[in-house]
């Protein structure tokens, strides 16, 4: 008689996202030393073996939140072991964990889903292009067209790729805001980038709002390093109380104020005070 090994893989469920691994506190709960895998995963997690991670889903930020934190530190504890570790998302929709999926929509869907997990690093990395909170408003257009924005939202992130049709969106809104009398300032991290747009909205980059006959009264664009009183700028955020603020291409804009070893270098304590 012989009896294949068809043996394919062990499915192991831990109570809470964050009881795969344990971190050393004192008697105050202050962490006293690194993250380390429990003993009972510990045993499976050996040299090559493949580890997917397949945590319920939620719509909730701040739990979306604690769970991709729980899938990262879980998972560089496995990667540390020597495993190859994948993580399978699962789509948002009225089944939250695995097994209810399964029984929802097929075995079949879910090796769709099993078969195009992402490796851990890429899995991270895909994490920086996603949006933390849920979009309001969803379009599944070519362009964006005449967005209506809800009224009375006082802040409004904007995400959609190159192409869409933002810069026209936004050249809109600049109207709106002057029509009602409301000025608007543009912060980019790149000067050219801010006079390629001050020229679209018709208003003064900081370089001509002394040579220009409107002066600041449209408002003007500036460069992030510039937010601070003793730039050309003079910037002080109390004159803007009211006013329109658009920050363009908002990512890299941080990622400059944050890192960038230019001007803001010196001056990114202010800057970060002014921004906030």
């Amino acid at each position: 008689m012989r009896i294949d090994n068809c043996f394919r893989c062990v499915a192991i469920a831990i109570p809470v996202v964050n009881a795969g691994y344990r971190t050393p506190q004192d008697e105050y709960s202050n962490a006293i030393g690194k993250p380390n895998l429990i003993p009972d995963l510990k045993h499976f997690a050996t040299q090559g073996r493949q580890v997917n991670i397949c945590f319920d889903q939620d719509n909730k930020p701040e739990t979306v939140q604690r769970v991709r934190t729980a899938i990262s530190r879980m998972g560089r504890l496995l990667v540390n072991e020597g495993c190859s570790l994948r993580v399978i998302d699962l789509p948002l929709g009225a089944e939250k964990g695995v097994d209810d999926f399964i029984v929802a929509h097929g075995q079949p869907t879910f090796d769709a889903l099993y078969n195009t997990a992402v490796a851990l690093e890429l899995w991270e990395i895909k994490l920086f292009t996603l949006l933390t909170y849920p979009s309001s408003i969803a379009l599944n257009q070519r362009f964006l067209g005449q967005l209506l924005v809800p009224e009375g939202e006082k802040l409004i992130i904007l995400k959609a790729p190159k192409g869409t049709g933002k810069t026209e969106w936004l050249a809109t809104e600049v109207a709106k805001a002057h029509d009602q009398g409301q000025r608007v300032l543009i912060i980019t991290h790149r000067i050219q980038l801010g006079e390629a747009l001050c020229n679209r909205f018709g208003v003064n980059y900081v370089t001509e709002v002394r040579t220009n006959e409107t002066g600041t009264l449209l408002g003007y664009g500036v460069c992030v390093d510039s937010l601070h009183q003793e730039s050309q700028a003079r910037f002080n955020p109390n004159d803007w109380a009211n006013d329109v603020i658009i920050i363009d291409e908002c990512d890299q804009v941080f990622w400059h104020l944050l890192n960038s070893g230019t001007e803001v270098q010196k001056r990114r304590v202010s800057v970060l005070k002014n921004l906030k």
